[in-house]
């Protein structure tokens, strides 16, 4: 276990250096890949472990993002790299080169399904939390206004 465990957090540190995640970002998202790959080999490696993983790492990635005053993505995105279905999306592919259309579409549908829960993991841990966060349209985060400078400079 512990050899998993250091290998996601290899892979997820590797990913947010691919990402350009700034330096003093790094062990967050390693550490939150780490804790993720840790509660989905504790609940059996299933897609409702692969769900309650991405839940998990969404929830470090709302706290992480408040307390370093950084975007969510930062933090979220090297952290469920760990779980990504790449395994199962190869899986599909080579059955699909091979003829095996039958063994593609089971694991293509596993595969999607494992995509699906990580995705709605994610989303539950973020949606809520920045809908409460402000209240009302508050939530939207406004854009710096700027001006379209106009063609012709001023004269003086």
């Amino acid at each position: 276990m512990l050899t998993e465990l250091t290998v996601a957090f290899i892979a997820a540190l590797a990913f947010a250096v691919v990402f350009n995640v700034p330096v003093r970002y790094l062990l967050p998202g390693a550490l939150a890949g780490t804790i993720g790959w840790l509660v989905f080999r504790s609940l059996g490696g299933t897609n409702t472990a692969i769900f309650f993983s991405s839940l998990g790492i969404g929830l470090l990635a709302e706290g992480g993002a408040r307390m370093f005053r950084v975007p969510v993505l930062i933090i979220a995105v090297p952290g469920i790299i760990p779980l990504v279905p790449g395994a199962g999306a190869y899986s599909t592919m080579l059955a699909l080169v091979k003829g095996n259309f039958i063994g593609a579409l089971t694991k293509g549908t596993e595969t999607l399904f494992a995509a699906g829960a990580i995705a709605v993991g994610i989303a539950i841990a973020t949606v809520p939390l920045r809908l409460v966060q402000r209240g009302g349209e508050k939530h939207i985060r406004k854009t710096a206004h700027t001006r379209i400078a106009s063609i012709n400079p001023p004269e003086h």
